[in-house]
């Protein structure tokens, strides 16, 4: 069985543990109280590229860019 692709939401609950240091069980608040988790993954999954969508939100005063590909970014 192969690895199954991490989705956008955990990929930005990663990114924002890293970010801030800290394990990505420890990430409080829980992001679903910045972006609706099933929401996030549903719109990024659905990309036909990687540069058909971007979406950013404020979490702890953090700008969040999560692209078509999956990629996080945290600022």
């Amino acid at each position: 069985m192969g690895n199954v692709p991490a989705r956008p939401a955990t990929k930005v609950i990663d990114a924002l543990a890293d970010h801030v240091g800290v394990d990505p069980t420890a990430l409080t608040p829980p992001l679903a109280a910045a972006v609706d988790p099933d929401a996030l993954n549903a719109l990024v999954e659905r990309a036909d590229t990687a540069d058909a969508v971007a979406v950013s939100f404020d979490y702890e005063g953090h700008e969040v860019v999560v692209r078509g590909d999956g990629r996080a970014a945290v600022q």
